[in-house]
Formats: C-alpha cells, sequence, structure tokens
C-alpha cells in the first residue's frame, strides 16, 4: 500500500500543472483560514463618503483594490469571499461524498428492487440541468449559506451514487468478495474491509473535481441573488453588485471578484485532474 502511495505521489508530481493547482489551492485555503487575521479592513464596514473609490493604480493604498458601491474595502470582501466560498465547496463534498456512497453502495451491493428504485429517481435528478435544479431548490429554501450548501448538495448526490454504484459493481464480483462471502463474512464486513477501500479512487477523483463546480455554482447562485444573502461578502454576490458599475468604468468592482473565481475553479481543476492521472496510471502499473 505504501509503495503504491509513493507511485501515486511520483507520477502526480511529474505533472506540473496539477503541482501548479496543488499550490494554487493550498494558497486560497490558507488565505481563506488566516481571514480574520490578514483582511486589512472590515468586510461589512460602510463608508458612504469614499464609495467607487479605485484602488492602487490611482494612488489608494489604504483601500488596495478600491471601494463598492456602498464603500466597502473590495480586497477585505474577496479575503472573507474565499473562505465562503471555500467552506460552502467543503460542506457540500462531504454531503455528497456520505449521502452519494451510501446510495451507491446499497443500490449496487443489494440490487434488486432496492436497486431500481434509487437509480430511478437517480434518473429523475440527473434529467434537470444542475444549476437549474439547484436555483430551483435555492429560491424554494430561501436565502442563507446553508440552504445554498444542500441545494448545490442535491445537484451532486446523483452523479456521486452513479460513480459509487458503477464502481460496487465491479468490485463485488472480483474473487477475494466472492471468497469472503463464501466464508460467510457478513455484508458490513465485506463493504467496509473489502468494497469501500477498493472504490476509495475513483471516488476520491470525482469529489476532487467537484470542489471546483461547488464553488462556481456557490459564486452562480451568489451572482443570481438566490440562496445566498446579497450583503455577503461572497465573490458571485459581488459580481452582481458590481455589473451595474461596469460600463461605468468602475471595473474593479467586477474584475477582482472574477478573477478569484477563476484562479480557484482552475487550481481545483488542475489538481483533480493530475490526481486523477496520478492514480490511473497506478492502477495501470499494477
Amino acid at each position: 500500500m505504501n509503495s503504491e502511495f509513493t507511485q501515486a505521489i511520483k507520477q502526480f508530481k511529474k505533472n506540473r500543472l496539477a503541482v501548479l493547482g496543488f499550490y494554487m489551492a493550498a494558497v486560497l485555503m490558507l488565505i481563506s483560514i488566516l481571514a480574520p487575521l490578514i483582511s486589512p479592513h472590515d468586510p461589512l464596514s460602510i463608508d458612504l463618503v469614499n464609495k467607487l473609490k479605485p484602488g492602487f493604480w490611482e494612488g489608494n493604498y489604504h483601500n488596495f483594490l478600491g471601494t463598492d458601491n456602498l464603500g466597502r474595502d473590495i480586497l477585505s470582501r474577496i479575503i472573507y469571499g474565499g473562505a465562503i466560498s471555500l467552506k460552502v465547496g467543503y460542506m457540500v463534498i462531504l454531503i455528497t461524498t456520505i449521502f452519494g456512497t451510501i446510495f451507491g453502495l446499497v443500490s449496487a451491493y443489494f440490487g434488486g428492487v432496492i436497486d431500481m428504485v434509487i437509480q430511478r429517481v437517480v434518473d429523475v435528478f440527473l434529467a434537470f440541468p444542475p444549476l437549474l435544479l439547484a436555483l430551483a431548490v435555492a429560491a424554494s429554501l430561501g436565502t442563507g449559506i446553508e440552504k445554498a450548501m444542500l441545494a448545490i448538495s442535491l445537484t451532486y448526490i446523483p452523479g456521486m451514487a452513479r460513480v459509487v454504484r458503477g464502481s460496487v459493481l465491479t468490485v463485488k464480483t472480483l474473487p477475494y468478495v466472492e471468497a469472503s462471502r463464501a466464508l460467510g463474512g457478513s455484508s458490513t464486513w465485506i463493504i467496509t474491509r473489502h468494497i469501500l477501500p477498493n472504490i476509495l479512487a475513483p471516488a476520491v477523483v470525482y469529489i476532487t473535481l467537484l470542489l471546483a463546480d461547488a464553488i462556481l455554482y456557490t459564486a452562480a447562485l451568489g451572482f443570481l441573488g438566490v440562496g445566498i444573502d446579497p450583503s455577503t461578502p461572497e465573490w458571485g454576490a459581488m459580481l452582481s453588485t458590481g455589473r451595474d458599475f461596469l460600463l461605468m468604468g468602475q471595473w474593479w468592482v467586477t474584475v477582482f471578484p472574477g478573477i478569484m473565481i477563476v484562479l480557484a475553479v482552475l487550481s481545483f481543476n488542475l489538481f483533480g485532474d493530475g490526481l486523477r492521472e496520478a492514480l490511473d496510471s497506478k492502477l495501470r502499473n499494477d
């Protein structure tokens, strides 16, 4: 196991873009953790006298990236917005992993009527475009970070269940699983000791790539004003606030949050792609 892990790490390090994505993601996570310490201003503090002020490019180093239409410091709101976006992403991944794994395992392992019912429900959810489904759920639940987490999670659980189901269907027919069942191993024993460890690789890759999508969907909900309070320092909500001022010349209200969304999604996509290649290479070499 250690040699396989070491081999995967070596393969990952060969992919420079993946390593770059890993470091970018690590920096973003560090900034989000240290937000209360490194933020120069209160992200919610309103100063109408200094509204829509440009930043360092015009000598304003007090508000390095300028201010928005309410005089709030954009740099501070971007720093806190990263913490909110990543928090939503982590919780979405946690919820998706727990429920998607449970549904996929139960569906594939027990089969029959249980499999048919679960898969028909999954098909219904997958029939809707993910963003449309998230919008509908968020609109029905109301505003709030927790409700946005639930809305986004519901769009990912069916896909996670389908990935886990496919992996379990392959693993449960392998000789060592059949041998364990013939020796009287319980379903719980077989699932925890034989099936779960062997479906870990595709599940980890899938949830890593989902994190980038979760950040993007969080921003989309914030931009559309659904699921997240518009006053919350969140990147998508900041884009929504600044879109009316973009054509008026106050481009910084929109551009800087947009850049952060691009960097966050790009970093986790690069990291996820590199992780997938590393794990696939390990499996092929086995």
